[in-house]
């Protein structure tokens, strides 16, 4: 080739016109067998022998830039060949933020763009702004031009214009140009692709402080269907913290208009699961699958305890052979490796369907880390000190496909944005929230990411990418991460997410560990993605986070939805177990950019628009999703009309299943207090185990199977199969007919949780004094489950409950009494304090029921809010109401309205007789209504006026009659059930309608 070196001050283009000439030429004749990105060993001899026989013909390089001559560049002091020239940049400065947009390309140095590289086009650009703060720096940087699309081999000088790159060089690769890496070459400052370098068949070591793709740029390792079989590893080792290439840091791989592919081959089973028990102490593990593991491979194990017990073991292979590995170290802790069935007597490792076809397996999952691909950050003082790591980037038009990919050594910690994988803002224009379109080209499957400063896999702004097959272990902060709560239709399968710890420095808050927060497993913030068969172990947060915000977070604020009420895509066949906080927590959605979460309920709607209740909600489902050994509940919810079905919930601390919500179910599933995986003791809890909280009958439980739910001690807390401790909105709940056919093997039903009213010390607040048993759960079918005291037991005969002191099994019927609004009080939230005598039919006290005044907020009442006071009456008996308490604290003297509700009185047979505290100075009227406008029901619904009388003699022997006694400042009604609806009969028999028939009593001083 021409050198200007040796023709003084020739002409550059003259120079260029007869290299360009070469080049053709040579392209000619060898160009064709270079085409391939992906080249044969036997193409390759053959490419190599061409080039051994004319080792300048596949190259041509003309010296790039402006035409310098050697004198210009007198007194510099780098060398002066074809093909390099000085490249100056200014200082970028560090970018901490995610929501930097990454800058503009500037135009560019390099020749024309062959029309036929790869990737969408970018404007013309330089090199890359890129520097250190402060200043200016000068590196040699190679900028080769092609003209025809053979492949240049990067061993050949003639590909450099003369010398192939050194130690420290900054190199670009221009748009055209075609480079075959065909050797492991030194260090190199810096990597700029705008045209393609494709790794050659054999084993490589690439060593970069940054590597930037951009322009339509390409760097490809193996090829869809001829993954790559040797090895490969890409170092990122820039030491500049404060580097800002592109909008996008250091240290990274950075994809702003360009492509980066990399398929690895990989092994069979990417993870599987042992398959017999494993002692500490063990070497050798019996695995559920054959595997093609290699001796010398990196694999994880994780724990099947409880968080803290034991954690994620990495260990090496020495032997693989089938489904039997050897390692090269014994495990620390015990691994559980049956899968557990139920019989008719409890839990067995013998097969059988005779109770339930679901299966309890605890097996320990078993991941390889180790791939024939790798990307890593240096382990240099960067990394252990700053815990500064590698990172991918793509942004823009770039794109990114990542198939058998080890990455290690990544994330930087404490920088948002700066993340091991990180599909950036790739569906959505932040500026103006405009969608840009789904980004189905995106993919990451069957990799593993580990030792990470700074999350996993983050999927931020973009819709439509595939996350599948792949391993996360040894996580800061949330692994697989959902960002600014746009993203839409993901597809996040199959993965391993295993220990995942808080950062030292915390990007989000949501990273800290709190009350059912911390870092989790998978952090999702918008619910129309397909998240399905992965696995989050442990975590110190959650194992999956579900929160969806109310409106977009970070830089999609523009973006016109509403997470919190868009319909869910899929969640299934998930698993979470060893977490610290809940498996699955649905509830503590994000409100700020800073990730501070709060309550949230989320809420499913028709046009994803605000919940308009029955209008516009939807139902949606959970499926076959296991849950166990978590150290907090199983599943932790707040939402409206969920359907949780075939779950399998085991050995969790705490309840199970619990939360706030409606309208939802928990059927055909497994739950087993505690497995035959049992030889630790759960972690200390204030609230022992219980399987299901129905959260005061909103949740309907049925065809489950319960096992092992043992009554704890404990009075003021739930234990066995159902929690009763959230029966407080209703005096009688009557929710449990929607609880059929569950089957209790060695469980208890449930501890009758001691009401805060007659608990010691007293609280001020109460729980439904009577539970309707249909089923027969706690005694004969259609009894009352009630407290035993003289208040709800006179007069009947009633039957004990095995393991309870507190309550009996009761005949029916008991109606509710609630709902307290006095005067212009707050109905909704009743302080009022409540002491209720009960009399017989000689007027004699048989039994008091006391609720303390709750103005002063709770008091001794376990989480029950102190405004729930209501009690439960029986047939034939009177009671006096007081709004006093045996404090002395009273409530002033009604003069203008008393309302109360009264429920289960279904037919006129049903009779309650009480009276209320009245000013004796005012005329009274008082009706009876079924419609929820009470004060001013409309002309059409049911009402019933309730008939004066003069004596109380007369107003027990009148039904639905009213007494006023102006001596005692009283006012007596006798009233019976069996009022009309306002919209019929239902047609649902177990409906809130039928089952309660709520009726409001209203006594008022007329005008």
């Amino acid at each position: 080739m021409f050198d200007q070196r040796q023709f003084g001050r020739l002409p550059v283009m003259v120079v260029a016109a007869v290299n360009v000439l070469l080049c053709v030429l040579a392209g000619v004749a060898l160009g064709i067998a270079w085409l391939r990105s992906s080249p044969s060993v036997a193409e390759r001899e053959t490419a190599n022998s061409a080039v051994e026989a004319a080792p300048d013909s596949k190259m041509c390089a003309v010296e790039g830039g402006s035409p310098l001559s050697p004198s210009a560049l007198a007194g510099s002091n780098d060398l002066v060949i074809a093909g390099y020239r000085p490249l100056s940049y200014d200082a970028g400065g560090a970018s901490g933020a995610d929501s930097a947009e990454p800058t503009p390309a500037p135009p560019s140095t390099a020749g024309a763009q062959d029309a036929g590289s790869a990737g969408p086009t970018q404007p013309e650009a330089d090199a890359a702004p890129m520097g250190s703060a402060g200043g200016q720096s000068t590196y040699r940087a190679f900028l080769p031009i092609v003209v025809s699309r053979p492949m240049n081999l990067w061993s050949q000088p003639a590909t450099w214009g003369g010398q192939v790159p050194q130690n420290g060089d900054a190199v670009v690769i221009p748009a055209g140009q075609v480079v075959l890496l065909d050797v492991s070459p030194p260090p190199l400052h810096s990597l700029l692709i705008e045209g393609e370098l494709i790794f050659d068949r054999r084993d490589l070591n690439l060593t970069a402080g940054w590597i930037a793709i951009d322009n339509g740029g390409r760097l490809q390792i193996g090829a869809p269907g001829q993954p790559f079989t040797h090895t490969a590893t890409i170092t990122l080792n820039d030491t500049d913290l404060n580097r800002n290439v592109m909008g996008m840091g250091t240290r990274g791989i950075l994809i702003r208009g360009g492509t980066f592919e990399a398929y690895g081959a990989t092994p069979n089973r990417v993870w599987t699961k042992l398959n017999d028990h494993a002692a500490a102490g063990a070497a050798t593990l019996t695995l559920s699958d054959t595997v093609n593991w290699q001796a010398g491979d990196q694999i994880v194990i994780a724990p099947t305890d409880f968080y803290g017990v034991g954690q994620t073991e990495r260990h090496t292979v020495q032997l693989a052979g089938g489904a039997r590995i050897t390692l090269t170290a014994p495990l620390t802790t015990a691994r559980w490796g049956r899968l557990q069935y139920v019989a008719t007597t409890g839990m067995t490792t013998t097969p059988t369907t005779a109770v339930t076809p679901l299966v309890l397996d605890e097996r320990a999952e078993v991941g390889v880390l180790t791939r024939r691909i790798a990307i890593q950050g240096a382990d240099d003082s960067r990394w252990n000190t700053d815990r500064f790591g590698a990172h991918i980037m793509v942004t823009q038009d770039g794109v990114l496909r990542l198939d058998g990919v080890e990455l290690r050594r990544v994330g930087q910690g404490g920088r948002a944005g700066r993340y091991p994988v990180h599909f950036h803002m790739l569906s959505y224009n932040a500026s103006t929230g405009a969608f840009l379109g789904d980004a189905t080209q995106q993919l990451i499957a069957r990799s593993s990411i580990w030792n990470s400063a700074n999350r996993c896999i983050t999927i931020h702004g973009t819709n439509g990418t595939t996350v599948r097959d792949n391993i996360c272990y040894d996580i800061a902060g949330h692994a697989v991460f959902v960002e600014d709560a746009v993203e839409r239709r993901n597809v996040i399968e199959g993965n391993l997410v295993l220990r995942v710890r808080q950062p030292p420095t915390p990007i989000l808050d949501s990273d800290i560990e709190r009350f059912r927060r911390g870092p989790s497993g998978f952090w999702l913030t918008n619910p129309d993605n397909t998240v399905r068969g992965n696995v989050a172990a442990d975590a110190q947060g959650n194992g999956f986070w579900l929160a969806f915000p109310v409106t977009p977070l970070g830089s999609s604020k523009l973006v016109p939805i509403r997470p919190i009420n868009i319909k869910l895509g899929v969640f299934s066949h998930n698993v979470a177990h060893s977490n610290k906080k809940p498996g699955v927590n649905l509830d503590f959605a994000p409100f700020n950019d800073a990730g501070e979460t709060r309550e949230s309920r989320y809420v499913p709607t028709s046009n994803e628009g605000p919940d308009n209740y029955a209008v516009n909600r939807v139902r949606f489902t959970f499926s076959d999703i296991t849950t166990y050994k978590n150290n907090d509940n199983g599943l932790w919810n707040r939402t409206s009309w969920p359907d949780y079905v075939r779950f399998v919930s085991a050995d969790n601390a705490g309840m199970f299943f619990a939360g706030a919500g409606d309208d939802g179910k928990v059927t055909s599933s497994l739950i087993v207090g505690v497995s035959l995986n049992n030889s630790t003791p759960p972690p200390i809890s204030d609230q022992p185990n219980a399987a299901v909280a129905s959260y005061h009958s909103t949740f309907d439980i049925f065809n489950n199977v319960i096992v092992n739910f043992a009554l704890d001690s404990r009075t003021d807390r739930a234990s066995g199969a159902f929690a009763t401790n959230d029966y407080y909105t209703l005096a009688v709940d009557r929710g449990l007919v929607r609880n059929p056919n569950n089957v209790l093997i060695n469980s208890h039903p449930g501890r009758r949780v001691v009401s805060p009213n007659i608990n010691v010390p007293v609280g001020n607040a109460a729980l439904a004094g009577a539970l309707w048993d249909p089923h027969g759960y706690w005694g004969p079918a259609g009894n009352y489950w009630v407290y035993n005291i003289p208040f709800l037991t006179h007069g009947r005969t009633c039957t004990s409950v095995a393991g309870e002191t507190l309550s009996v099994s009761c005949p029916g019927a008991y109606y509710a009494v609630g709902g307290l609004r006095i005067d212009n009080s707050n109905r909704y939230v009743p302080h009022t304090p409540l002491t209720v005598v009960r009399l017989n039919s000689a007027m004699q006290p048989v039994g008091t029921w006391i609720v303390r005044d709750g103005r002063g907020g709770n008091v001794n009442t376990f989480n029950i809010m102190s405004h729930m006071r209501h009690f439960a009456a029986s047939p034939g008996a009177r009671y006096v109401i007081s709004f006093t308490d045996d404090l002395g604290n009273s409530w002033s003297m009604p003069t203008q309205e008393v309302m109360l509700t009264l429920s289960n009185m279904h037919t006129h047979t049903d009779q309650l007789i009480l009276s209320v505290p009245f000013s004796g100075s005012v005329v009274i009227t008082a009706y009876l209504t079924t419609h929820g406008s009470y004060q001013n029901p409309p002309l059409s619904a049911p009402i019933r006026y309730l008939t004066p009388v003069s004596t109380q003699a007369a107003l027990f022997s009148t039904l639905n009659s009213v007494w006023r006694n102006s001596a005692d400042n009283r006012v007596w009604v006798n009233v019976t059930g069996g009022m009309a609806l306002p919209g019929g009969e239902p047609s649902n028999p177990v409906s809130n309608e039928a089952l309660y028939r709520t009726t409001y009593l209203r006594i008022y001083r007329q005008p």
